[in-house]
């Protein structure tokens, strides 16, 4: 009953009654402490997380080891990586990882096909979360082609921001040079540049947003 019940108030304005209920009957809810990386490059994934509290970010590594950061992940939100491995049967590409302690429900692979047929409001939370996703991925190019490097530092670290729910960032500077295909100089070279505009307070290993 208690799983029953926190389904149904995280996830009851999206998805049916008789979907919950599957997800009841199969899923299984898991709690996960902070920096937990729940899913790694090369796994097979035999279950599918959707968050039901906290924050999680989905990174991809790239041949150097080095991460970059894809987007974050708030409660009823599912990683539409997770979607594609379904429908190809292959390994992960992808690195997911919990940024703060959570809950997520974890429901088999092997039920996946299931949901799609017999749920609408599945196929309509599939549809959004790939529409959601897309919206991101056509964001992050326009950020590349038009914005200037220190815009692009700024609307990071508002994303950044928005999805923790804080305006004190804990991350290196070297982690946002890793995300945003630049050097460390560079990057710290202009968060003194935006310290000086009175948009951030910079700390160690730690960012604070002013607006």
């Amino acid at each position: 009953m208690e799983k029953q019940h926190k389904l149904e108030k995280v996830l009851g304005d999206i998805f049916s009654e008789k979907l919950l209920e599957n997800l009841v009957e199969h899923g299984r809810i898991v709690q996960i402490e902070e920096n937990t990386q729940v899913i790694s490059r090369g796994d097979e994934i035999k279950e599918i997380p959707i968050v039901l509290s906290g924050t999680a970010k989905v990174v991809r590594t790239d041949n150097k080891g080095e991460e970059h950061i894809l987007f974050y992940l708030n409660e009823k939100e599912a990683c539409t990586a997770t979607f594609s491995i379904c429908a190809s049967t292959k390994t992960s590409e992808i690195d997911f990882i919990m940024e703060t302690d959570g809950e997520l429900l974890l429901y088999p692979v092997k039920l996946m096909d299931n949901l799609t047929k017999e749920f609408p409001s599945w196929r309509y939370y599939v549809c959004r979360n790939y529409n959601k996703r897309m919206k991101e991925f056509l964001d992050t190019m326009d950020s590349v082609v038009f914005m200037k490097m220190d815009q692009r530092i700024l609307k990071y670290l508002t994303k950044a921001s928005k999805a923790l729910n804080t305006k004190l960032i804990t991350i290196t500077h070297q982690e946002i040079a890793n995300d945003l295909s630049t050097s460390r100089v560079v990057v710290s070279r202009l968060l003194k540049q935006l310290e000086h505009e009175g948009k951030i307070k910079l700390y160690r290993n730690r960012i604070e947003l002013l607006f």
